[in-house]
């Protein structure tokens, strides 16, 4: 009976030991699957409105971002970087650029990528200098370009209406943007890319007043981008053009442009008074005005202002036939 015993002591002291280091090597997979969690959670970018308190969050701080715009199919790509360089060098933490399809879509179902219109290239160099990007894609643009960025084969449809729900535009606004948005997706902020806003439609509101057309653009942006970045629309500066222009929910952030010689805090007053909460976005600054053939080169730039509460800066350079130019940007004062 004692050899019994002591053979059951045995293989209870052996269970006990092989349960002590199951649970410890339990202990220590657990342990190393919360910091692979953990990790992930902090290689993965996070940006979003904080419609609460009125401001943008990345990565749970409050973020301001004060953005150049720089439209890379204008700009020869072998000056990409110098550009980037100068807005970072000036302060400047983000930059903001259209996309123009009828210059990557020439003709119907043909595109073109490359060279000047390599927007991945341009969108990997903003993220090489550590700025934020914000996508304007439209996809009307204006931006003082061709037919606002549309293409103009469109207009070889009979009686086609663009910035509607024609099906027939609508069914080529899908097609580009499921070749577009998938390729910019990899580069989106939670993808620890730069990409931390895309613009739906631009000045809608000054052009017309259906609700249902843009929530259609926005559902064709949601379903391949989801919830990852932040949509937001552009209106000018006034109630009637953004009640028609963008949605009074919190699906897109409402955005406005105005220039020098109005007051911000009333513009954003007045806006606030449209979409509750969220902040207060100027994301098309006028440092000047656009030149016609035959005119005299436009320039109104001032020094600095400060309006109420609100300080804009302007910033002055002369290009090689000393022309004056200025960039600029608003930011509020501390109350």
């Amino acid at each position: 009976f004692g050899l019994i015993f002591s053979w059951a002591d045995n293989l209870k002291a052996s269970l006990q030991f092989r349960n002590r280091c199951f649970l410890k090597m339990c202990f220590i997979f657990v342990n190393v699957l919360l910091a692979l969690v953990a990790v992930s959670q902090v290689e993965s970018g996070e940006f979003y409105v904080d419609w609460k308190n009125d401001r943008f969050v990345m990565d749970d701080e409050t973020f301001q971002y004060v953005s150049a715009g720089m439209h890379y199919f204008r700009i020869p790509h072998q000056y990409w970087e110098q550009r980037i360089n100068a807005a970072k060098s000036a302060g400047l933490n983000t930059i903001q650029t259209y996309v123009a399809w009828n210059a990557h879509e020439p003709e119907p179902g043909v595109y073109n990528f490359e060279g000047d219109l390599d927007i991945v290239e341009f969108i990997k160099t903003v993220q090489a200098h550590d700025m934020a990007l914000i996508l304007r894609v439209g996809p009307y643009i204006c931006g003082e370009w061709n037919f606002g960025g549309l293409p103009p084969w469109l207009l070889g449809t009979p009686g086609i209406q663009i910035r509607t729900q024609d099906s027939r535009f609508m069914k080529a606004v899908n097609s580009w943007l499921n070749v577009l948005l998938p390729m910019i997706e990899p580069y989106l902020y939670a993808n620890d890319g730069p990409i931390i806003m895309v613009q739906v439609e631009n000045e809608y509101g000054s052009f017309g007043c259906d609700h249902d057309y843009i929530k259609a653009l926005y559902k064709m942006f949601y379903e391949i981008l989801g919830n990852k970045v932040v949509y937001f629309t552009t209106d000018g500066n006034g109630p009637g053009y953004y009640k028609c222009g963008s949605l009074p929910d919190h699906t897109l952030l409402t955005t406005i442009d105005f220039g020098p010689g109005g007051s911000p805090a009333q513009s954003f007053a007045k806006l606030a008074a449209f979409q509750d909460g969220g902040p207060a976005v100027n994301s098309e600054y006028y440092t000047g005005w656009l030149d016609h053939w035959g005119h005299k080169h436009s320039t109104h730039c001032k020094l600095f202002t400060v309006n109420g509460n609100w300080m804009e800066i302007r910033l002055f350079t002369q290009n090689e036939t000393h022309e004056l130019g200025c960039f600029d940007w608003s930011m509020k004062l501390s109350s």
